[in-house]
């Protein structure tokens, strides 16, 4: 069986599906990894069969960066619009009759022609809780003090709203697909939550981090986090220096995050380190992020794996992407979450909720004050550290990836 894994995020969504590739082609499958044309080096370097797609990530966001006026706005708007339909042609041309798709449920509303017309059999590979519940409120915001409604019966709600503004984002994408590429008639909301409904998923999180809700059909499983620890990885010398020059620092990166002004965020974070009076690390990153002229007591980082580098920092400042959480969670350090979109605002608040970082802070409401008040509250907060660190313990004793491919042999044998 041949086994086609779509992964059309960044750097977080490629990486724990190039180990899923690797664990289910030691298993006997033939694997081919769908991602992005700029993923193409790093991924066959891993020894994993890859197809690229012609989306750039990092130019979209640029020229999104860059759209300073209505007029800007809407013709990058039209632009994605464009690069959707295309993404959404082309992994229908990667997809064979008979294949099995692990793809995120995000993605659905563009390729379910695909599926349809290649009779697939499909797994979701989620990283962000999208299957409705009850008990959490998953992308949604929290709600307000005011609003007179149960918890649950918000939960659930949003829940499902979440669900329907995906659809009303990808679904016109989809359906010009659909229509205009493979002859099938428009996808209805009404089929395509059925589809999403019946279909198996898997969330890579830890249970500890997000306990399974009871609400949820025996065909949605947690199976726990999936790392990619590049065991093979060599930190330069220059890193390896800095590091041992004094105490722990503070790690500081926004992962593929994008920033308007990377110079004003870079002096806002080089002011807010100097209050703490903290050695600190800062990633480039997609932001940009980082001058040619910093002090000696920051260090300018280009690269280095998660799950080499947060045990040895003290704190760790993050967007609270899905896996960048993951990893400073089994660190077992602080977080001081500073979210910017999608499903980081609730990693955010889930972080905190388990005590095992400060509260939030939404990046338009960051200023040098209240992210040096937070890092000083992380790396001083007894409670918050042992938290962090049992947390930590209990990530690093699961094997996510074992119990995600139990669970994807056995849904795709039961098809």
């Amino acid at each position: 069986m041949r086994i086609v894994i779509i992964a059309t995020g960044s750097w977080g969504d490629v990486r724990p599906n190039v180990v899923l590739g690797h664990a289910l082609q030691k298993a006997g499958y033939t694997v081919m990894l769908v991602a992005a044309e700029e993923f193409r080096a790093w991924v066959e370097g891993r020894g994993q069969a890859f197809a690229g797609l012609s989306l750039n990530m990092q130019a979209m966001l640029d020229e999104q960066n860059n759209s300073s006026n209505l007029f800007q706005t809407m013709r990058w708007m039209r632009k994605v619009t464009q690069t959707t339909v295309q993404m959404g042609r082309e992994i229908t041309d990667l997809i064979q009759d008979g294949d099995a798709v692990l793809l995120n449920e995000g993605v659905l509303a563009l390729v379910n022609g695909g599926l349809e017309k290649k009779c697939t059999r499909l797994v979701h590979i989620n990283l962000q809780p999208w299957v409705p519940t009850a008990e959490f409120s998953g992308m949604a915001p929290e709600p307000p003090a005011w609003l007179p409604i149960q918890r649950a019966t918000y939960n659930r709600w949003t829940g499902a709203l979440v669900r329907r503004t995906q659809w009303w984002m990808m679904g016109k994408n989809g359906n010009q697909v659909r229509t205009r590429y493979l002859g099938l008639p428009k996808q209805t909301w009404t089929n395509h939550r059925l589809m999403l409904d019946s279909t198996p998923s898997l969330l890579l999180v830890s249970p500890y981090v997000l306990p399974r809700p009871a609400d949820w059909q025996p065909h949605h499983r947690m199976t726990g986090y999936v790392f990619d620890d590049e065991n093979g990885w060599e930190a330069p010398q220059d890193l390896l220096n800095f590091l041992a020059a004094g105490d722990k620092p503070v790690y500081i990166g926004f992962g593929s995050m994008r920033e308007r002004k990377p110079e004003e965020t870079t002096h806002l974070l080089l002011e807010a380190i100097k209050r703490t009076g903290k050695r600190a690390i800062l990633l480039s990153g997609w932001a940009g992020i980082g001058t040619s002229s910093l002090p000696d007591d920051v260090f300018l980082l280009k690269y280095a794996p998660h799950g080499w580098l947060f045990p040895r920092m003290a704190a760790v400042v993050h967007h609270g992407g899905a896996g960048t959480t993951a990893a400073v969670l089994r660190a077992g350090v602080p977080s001081v979450v500073v979210p910017i979109m999608s499903d980081q605002p609730f990693w955010g608040r889930r972080v905190h909720e388990l005590g095992a970082g400060t509260a939030p802070i939404p990046r338009s409401r960051l200023t040098a004050d209240n992210l040096a008040a937070a890092i000083t509250e992380a790396i001083t907060n007894r409670g918050m550290q042992e938290n962090a660190a049992e947390l930590g313990r209990k990530i690093s004793a699961e094997n996510g990836l074992d119990q995600a491919m139990s669970a994807i042999r056995e849904f795709l044998e039961a098809t």
